[in-house]
């Protein structure tokens, strides 16, 4: 056994505790960040805030969702917000010649403790019925079917 004062013993303990801390907390949380292959509009631990669809803003008041001005298409507001908070994306691969193309819609999401709003574009795909989704700023393109295109980005789905 080693011989070691009151005072090391104390100093060894701590140490313990903090690689142990650091093994069950850290470790699995960080794996699970590595590991997930989802990828959201919004992120899961994250607040939406306001969706701004051109004109229309989806504004969360209180416990009730809003969209103002009002739709000329009814519209539910909560389902619409559902959709942004719970759709999960598929990422693809797309070629150089279709990033050329210009948006067919665009949305600026505020979300709660962030400044800048997260800004998705939405452009038209070489596949009819789909279309191919883009974060502002970055490279990764995900697919979208015209469905979920019409119901997120409040479009027709023969555009």
């Amino acid at each position: 056994m080693l011989k070691l004062p009151r005072r090391n013993w104390n100093n060894v303990l701590i140490f313990a505790v903090l690689v142990l801390m650091f093994v069950l907390y850290g470790i699995p949380q960080r794996l699970q960040q590595l590991s997930a292959d989802e990828h959201r509009l919004v992120p899961e631990d994250s607040q939406l805030l306001m969706v701004a669809l051109g004109e229309l803003r989806l504004i969360q008041a209180g416990s009730v969702w809003r969209l103002q001005p009002a739709a000329d298409k009814a519209v539910d507001a909560a389902k619409l917000a559902m959709a942004w908070q719970h759709t999960i994306l598929t990422p693809v691969d797309v070629e150089h010649d279709s990033k050329s193309h210009v948006p067919v819609a665009q949305a600026s999401v505020q979300l709660a403790g962030q400044t800048a709003p997260l800004i998705w574009l939405l452009y038209p795909s070489a596949e009819p019925g789909q279309y191919l989704l883009q974060q502002a700023g970055q490279s990764q393109f995900y697919l979208l079917t015209a469905a979920q295109a019409a119901q997120l980005f409040l479009i027709d789905s023969a555009e």
